[in-house]
C-alpha cells in the first residue's frame, strides 16, 4: 500500500469537524508488554518495504491483511483506550533513513475525516546495547490543508523532504506566533537537521521519548517531526505508526 497525498481541501464544515477532535499530543507508557514488542521486533525484520525514499522506507496495510490481523488483536483495545472509537486508515512499518522534518500527517480523502496518528517505537539501532536518546517531537501549531488547490492531482508518497519551506511561510498553518520561542539550545539537541529559521513561530507540545513499549499521539493536521538522530549516532529508527479516521457516524451529512 503507497500512501497518496491529493492536492484537495476539506470545506469549512468537515474543518471544523475535524477541528472538533484536536486534542494535544500525549504521551503513554507501558501500553505494550516485552513478550508483544519482541513479537513486533521480530515482524519487523521479515518486513520487505514496497516504499523507500529518501527519509524513510515504508510498508503499509489494513486489519484485514494477515498481518493486521495480527495487529488488531493486540493493539485494537488498546487504541481504543487511548482514542477512543476510531476507524484504521491504515497501519505502517516504517524504518528511517533520514529524520523527517516538520510537517503534518493529514491526507485528503473524499468520504473519511483524519483523526490521530499514534507511534510505538519498536527499536533503535546503534552501536550502544540499549536505545540510544531519540524523541518525536509535536508542536501545537495545526495544518488543515486550506491551502491545497483542489487539483485532483496527487502523488504516492512524500519523502522528499528537499524543497519543504518552514511552516512560517505556508499560510494555511494556523496559532503561528511572532518570533522564536523555541531556544537555540533547543535547536541544538532536536532540530539541527533544519535550519534555525525553520523554527520561527512553533511552540513545542510534547517532547516524546522513545522508550520500549511506549506510544505517543499526535492530532493528523498537528505539526512534528523527528531529531536529529543521526547526529547522535543512531543508524537507524524502526516504528508502527496507525493512522485513524474518525468513526463513519460522526461524518458531516454533506461530503
Amino acid at each position: 500500500m503507497y500512501h497518496t497525498y491529493i492536492d484537495n481541501r476539506y470545506n469549512k464544515e468537515q474543518v471544523r469537524k475535524i477541528q472538533a477532535m484536536d486534542s494535544g499530543s500525549e504521551t503513554f507508557h507501558d501500553v505494550i508488554n516485552a513478550d508483544e514488542l519482541e513479537l513486533l521486533q521480530r515482524m519487523i525484520k521479515n518486513i520487505e518495504f514496497p516504499e523507500k525514499g529518501q527519509t524513510s522506507k515504508y510498508a503499509g496495510a489494513s486489519y484485514s491483511d494477515p498481518q493486521g490481523i495480527i495487529l488488531k488483536n493486540i493493539f485494537d483495545e488498546k487504541i481504543k483506550k487511548i482514542i477512543g472509537d476510531y476507524e484504521l486508515g491504515f497501519f505502517a512499518w516504517q524504518e528511517a533513513i533520514n529524520p523527517w522534518k516538520i510537517h503534518a500527517d493529514l491526507r485528503w480523502y473524499p468520504e473519511k475525516l483524519p483523526y490521530k496518528t499514534i507511534l510505538f517505537p519498536l527499536d533503535v539501532i546503534s552501536d550502544s546495547d540499549s536505545w540510544k536518546d531519540t524523541y518525536t517531537i509535536a508542536f501545537k501549531q495545526r495544518d488543515y490543508l486550506e491551502g491545497n488547490s483542489n487539483s485532483n492531482k496527487g502523488q504516492h508518497g512524500n519523502t522528499d523532504q528537499s524543497e519543504w519551506t518552514r511552516p512560517y511561510e505556508n499560510p494555511g498553518v494556523h496559532n503561528l506566533i511572532n518570533g522564536y520561542s523555541i531556544s537555540e539550545d533547543e535547536h541544538k539537541k532536536y532540530f539541527s537537521h533544519m535550519p534555525y529559521e525553520h523554527i520561527k513561530g512553533l511552540e513545542i507540545d510534547n517532547v516524546f521519548k522513545w522508550t520500549p513499549g511506549s506510544c505517543v499521539t499526535w492530532d493528523q493536521d498537528q505539526l512534528h517531526c523527528a531529531d536529529n538522530f543521526l547526529a547522535n549516532d543512531i543508524k537507524t529508527k524502526l516504528s508502527l505508526i496507525f493512522f485513524t479516521n474518525q468513526k463513519p457516524e460522526d461524518l458531516p451529512t454533506d461530503i
